[in-house]
């Protein structure tokens, strides 16, 4: 892969984890008191991804490569649709504007500046087969994950559960979700590599069952952009 899309590896593109947020929407829980389990809380986050359909929402993503030793920063608008399909709108900085559009098939990279849109196969770019199993919608939390809290709950402020890869994989050492008790929404979801590699996801102004038009999760290049597609695809 060409260095410039360095950016599409795990530590720096989230999407095959972004479902994580998408489970914890709003859950609907009741919570006895403060004295709920992170077993417990998972356990909503499952059904209500079970029953969550199309949603939108704001994000900050903060990474940061071990490799190049620094920090890189982008925000955008975020939709998703069950089971696969996706579409993230990088907004700024406005140098680094791009679309990645996932139609549950094919993933497209589109570079504006650069007049040119990658296309992988959904495959190649989720790598891991959790992802995968994220991405079809079948993903068992708590068999897929050990879950614990990543600190005390003490009945006030955001929870804080950690999950740890049941199977050891390089590409995904560990995973925080921040939940808001009040309305069960996840705040902030993030996650480290074996690399060191880190990513930090932070979301808000997130809508449920938004109504898009069709075709929403479908690209199709614009005049005079050079399409290229990865060899065998």
């Amino acid at each position: 892969m060409p260095k410039k899309y360095e950016w599409l590896q795990p530590a720096a593109a989230p999407w095959g984890f972004i479902l994580l947020m998408a489970l914890g929407l709003t859950c609907g829980l009741v919570c006895q008191g403060w004295a709920i389990t992170p077993e417990e809380v998972i356990t909503q986050v499952q059904k209500q991804y079970d029953s969550t359909g199309v949603f939108k929402t704001r994000f900050r993503q903060e990474s940061k490569l071990k490799s190049q030793g620094a920090g890189d920063t982008a925000e955008g608008l975020l939709y998703f649709k069950k089971p696969s399909q996706m579409r993230w709108d990088y907004q700024s900085p406005a140098a680094q504007k791009k679309e990645v559009i996932a139609d549950g098939r094919e993933v497209h990279i589109y570079i504006p500046q650069d007049k040119t849109v990658m296309v992988y196969p959904m495959k190649q770019v989720m790598r891991s087969d959790l992802v995968m199993r994220f991405f079809s919608g079948i993903g068992e939390l708590q068999r897929d994950f050990t879950v614990s809290w990543n600190t005390p709950y003490q009945g006030s402020g955001p929870m804080r559960i950690l999950l740890k890869p049941v199977k050891t994989q390089p590409d995904l050492k560990d995973l925080v979700l921040t939940i808001d008790p009040q309305t069960y929404l996840v705040q902030t979801l993030e996650f480290s590599n074996a690399y060191g590699d880190f990513t930090r996801m932070n979301f808000s102004g997130t809508q449920l069952n938004v109504s898009l038009e069709p075709g929403f999760f479908k690209f199709t290049p614009p005049p005079g952009v050079q399409v290229v597609r990865e060899k065998g695809n």
